[in-house]
């Protein structure tokens, strides 16, 4: 048999071939170890130092998708002030028509929200009889939240939650803050604001972080909003261990499957103290501490209100 030739110009074609291929790879990894913004770094380690893999950690926080971003931060702390300084009043049937949420009230996304009932039936009466709060406001709460789960966030929850967790400095949220009218009280509250945010927005991180390695999951490859809720429920993930429910019955939560997001929903209004016959103000409340605003609990109200409604008139269900 004719031994081949490996000719030098032969091998520095494969050499150099070689080399291209890895080319991307090798870029990658040099992005990886110098692309962490200092921010993340320090919150890399401070997660190290409670408990959890470093070299995971690092990984994870060199990612291009998990970005920092300081204006998140700000947008809560912005919400906040104007929560403190300028509380908007009760609101009525008219503010909610001219809110965001009039949306959820038009003909037809209310004809596709009682069809989602009826293909979700089985699931919305294991809710019912379990936790006694109505298909119609199981079903109300997953429309506003997320569109009945078509929409779930456009960014990882993990870079809101650690962008958050990592801006707690007043200077370092500043300049992107819109609502302190140049009044020293405001931003002595700002500043007391986004401590205490970061905090609670490292606590969620580290939930999340929890809950995604018992899923087996990528935690940068879970969406969120922007302020770190996750799944077609939008729960912030500290609720999952208390609140979520396995509503397939598989063992395992998955609030990206619609059973255990409609389950999850009615567990987390049975805890906080749904129960049969409240009257409508009762039931307003528990609503709220779903989401903390009035405006919220009108429209969810409102909205079951409206599916209760064609219930009775189609007899199904």
């Amino acid at each position: 048999m004719r031994r081949q030739s490996h000719s030098p110009r032969h091998f520095r074609q494969a050499v150099l071939a070689v080399l291209l291929l890895l080319l991307p790879f090798s870029l990658r990894l040099a992005a990886a170890r110098d692309d962490i913004p200092g921010p993340f770094a320090a919150l890399s380690g401070r997660l190290a130092a409670d408990g959890f893999d470093a070299a995971a950690m690092s990984a994870l926080f060199s990612r291009v998708e998990v970005r920092f971003d300081p204006s998140i931060l700000a947008q809560k702390v912005d919400l906040m002030l104007v929560k403190e300084f300028e509380p908007p009043k009760a609101p009525g049937a008219k503010t909610l028509a001219q809110s965001s949420y009039g949306q959820f009230l038009r003909p037809w996304i209310l004809a596709w929200a009682y069809s989602f009932m009826e293909e979700n039936r089985r699931t919305l009466a294991k809710g019912e009889a379990a936790y006694r709060v109505p298909g119609e406001v199981q079903t109300a709460i997953l429309l506003v939240e997320t569109r009945l789960g078509s929409y779930t966030g456009s960014r990882p929850a993990v870079a809101s939650l650690a962008s958050m967790a990592a801006s707690g400095s007043i200077g370092t949220i500043q300049p992107y803050l819109k609502m302190l009218r140049g009044q020293p009280d405001r931003l002595a509250f700002a500043e007391g604001a986004a401590r205490e945010k970061a905090q609670w927005a490292y606590d969620e991180l580290k939930a999340l972080l929890v809950y995604a390695k018992a899923g087996g999951v990528d935690p940068a490859g879970i969406p969120g909003s922007v302020f770190g809720a996750i799944g077609f429920c939008q729960f912030m993930p500290s609720n999952i261990a208390r609140y979520a429910a396995d509503g397939k019955g598989d063992g395992r939560i998955d609030l990206f499957d619609v059973r255990d997001a409609l389950y999850s929903v009615a567990s987390y209004l049975s805890g906080h103290g749904w129960r049969e016959g409240m009257s409508p103000e009762e039931q307003r409340q528990v609503i709220y501490s779903y989401n903390h605003s009035d405006l919220y609990a009108l429209a969810v109200m409102t909205i079951a209100e409206r599916l209760r409604e064609l219930r009775a008139k189609h007899g199904r269900f």
